[in-house]
């Protein structure tokens, strides 16, 4: 059986936030029942097939509101959300002189070319959104707004100025916590408990982009359980949304028809830089556990397993044996770390972990941040294709526990060589750099050639590759890789996990080798 393989692109992340919310009015809850919409399908008592969508629409009700307006929302949400204004020392621009030119300068002049020296610095404002979440002045901001901030200034919607304190950080979900002395005026929003957002639910932002206060946009929910690889924030789990963002929205919040903070605006998706209305929001649930626990610690505890993990797509899903390419696999086990202790070993894949499904790496980066360090978790990995069952103590990350790197220069190989599959496989040198620099009770063999065209090489294999296992099995010379395809195809297997690595790359990685012939057609 011949299988179709697709290849996603990221797009550029640009940096930005929106926000709106209010409170709905009675006449504005007339509206916003008036605009339910569910879609229903049609029963039909032809079941042998597909079944037609024929959603039921309900129009407005126009002697209750006689035109289309978030004004009501707006104006009740609106003073709870403020702009965020930042100072900080960043150093200088330098002009760049002509090789030697400096010698002509006087000698305090000297020192300030090509990074030499000290040099001087500069004050450098910066803009953002932010939203008061209760009645003791705490508010809500991203971290890339106030980092590296000396001052932080926050102005009110009444155009009024106080000096914040900033109470804690997590740079991995991009969110912050600053304090105010409020007055007993001051309003504020709070998080949606259970927003339960669906693909076009309308959403509304204010905030302060190019420095506009108080400028509102509106649009809908374009999706959910959006990642954000380009990212810092491994966290989150974004709410995808068609309300401009701009830069100086960063920070602000997402309101639903309710007045409810359902998240908060962090960055957008352009192939420019631009807002071509993809925008990022956290979502209300993660935020509200993150900040909840900055205003009790001043940061963010997270509990750590200690793997390197990446996505099955649909080949390497063949290759390990799965028929859906959901879970997570494992590229490397740090040593010493609770996925060491627990017996974890590369190429698993986890699929389970607290009780909850993995279906994505990202998804277990979440789940495992979300517990404590000292929670013991019950996981259920996928090893030489059986399920098994594993029992972790996880415990605190250490950002600076050290990562595993490998540099391995490419060195000739020995003659002895074998093209298995459009790629020609040899031996290493023993002596050779690119040996020596292998583990201890580690070995390999290099990946000399691949055909061009061939499906070797649209599964990413490269000349100058390293081998080190196939199919969870040692490799050290071609022949041995020539078994084990022999025996993966006899299972009936139509590619072979392997385990590679790139020299002068850091840790190692994995990809499925192809072993059922190519059908034409």
């Amino acid at each position: 059986m011949t299988k179709t393989f697709f290849t996603r692109k990221v797009l550029m992340v640009g940096i930005g936030g929106v926000a709106l919310g209010a409170l709905a009015s009675p006449m504005f809850g007339s509206f916003v029942n008036a605009q339910e919409m569910r879609s229903e399908a049609v029963t039909s008592s032809d079941t042998s097939g597909p079944k037609e969508a024929k959603p039921k629409l309900k129009a407005p009700d126009v002697s209750v509101i006689p035109q289309f307006s978030f004004a009501d929302l707006v104006e009740e949400v609106s003073p709870a959300v403020v702009s965020v204004r930042t100072e900080a020392e960043v150093p200088a621009a330098r002009r760049s002189l002509p090789p030697g030119f400096e010698r002509f300068l006087p000698p305090e002049f000297r020192g300030f070319e090509d990074g030499e020296g000290e040099g001087p610095t500069r004050r450098a404002m910066g803009e953002g959104s932010g939203f008061f979440i209760d009645n003791k002045g705490h508010i809500v901001t991203n971290n890339h707004v106030i980092d590296d901030a000396k001052e932080i200034t926050i102005i009110l919607d009444n155009g009024k100025e106080l000096i914040a304190e900033l109470i804690g950080t997590d740079p991995s979900t991009d969110l912050a916590v600053l304090k105010v002395d409020p007055s007993s005026e001051q309003r504020y929003v709070k998080f949606s408990t259970d927003a339960d957002l669906r693909v076009g639910d309308y959403v509304l932002a204010v905030g302060n982009p190019f420095g506009l206060g108080g400028s509102v946009t509106s649009g809908i929910v374009s999706a959910i359980g959006r990642e954000n690889r380009l990212s810092r924030t491994p966290y989150a789990d974004f709410i995808q949304i068609d309300a401009s963002i701009n830069r100086g929205n960063s920070g602000g919040p997402t309101f639903d028809l309710s007045g409810n903070v359902v998240g908060v605006n962090t960055a957008i998706i352009s192939p420019t830089g631009g807002n071509v209305g993809i925008g990022l929001a956290v979502p209300a649930e993660i935020a509200a556990s993150v900040v909840r626990e900055l205003i009790e610690n001043g940061s963010v505890t997270r509990g750590w397993l200690g793997v390197s993990i990446s996505d099955l797509d649909e080949r390497l899903a063949v290759a390990v044996g799965l028929e859906d390419a959901e879970g997570a696999l494992v590229q490397n086990v740090q040593p010493g770390s609770p996925a060491e202790k627990a017996g974890l070993k590369q190429g698993d894949v986890v699929l389970e972990f607290g009780g909850k499904k993995v279906r994505s790496s990202a998804e277990l980066t979440r789940i495992v941040g979300d517990l404590d360090p000292g929670s013991k978790v019950n996981a259920k990995i996928f090893r030489d294709d059986k399920e098994r069952n594993v029992r972790v103590t996880l415990t605190k990350r250490d950002n600076d526990v050290a990562s595993l790197d490998f540099n391995r220069p490419q060195t000739p190989s020995t003659e002895e060589e074998k093209t298995l599959l459009g790629v020609t496989f040899s031996s290493l040198d023993p002596a050779s750099e690119m040996a020596q620099a292998l583990d201890e009770n580690e070995s390999g063999i290099m990946v000399s050639d691949v055909d061009k065209g061939s499906e070797a090489e649209d599964a990413g294999f490269r000349s100058g590759m390293i081998v080190t296992r196939a199919d969870n099995q040692p490799v050290k010379a071609p022949e041995d890789i020539e078994k084990i395809v022999k025996a993966a195809k006899k299972r009936g297997k139509e590619a072979v996990l392997v385990r590679i690595q790139i020299p002068g790359g850091a840790g190692g990685s994995f990809l499925a080798l192809p072993i059922a012939e190519k059908k034409e057609g």
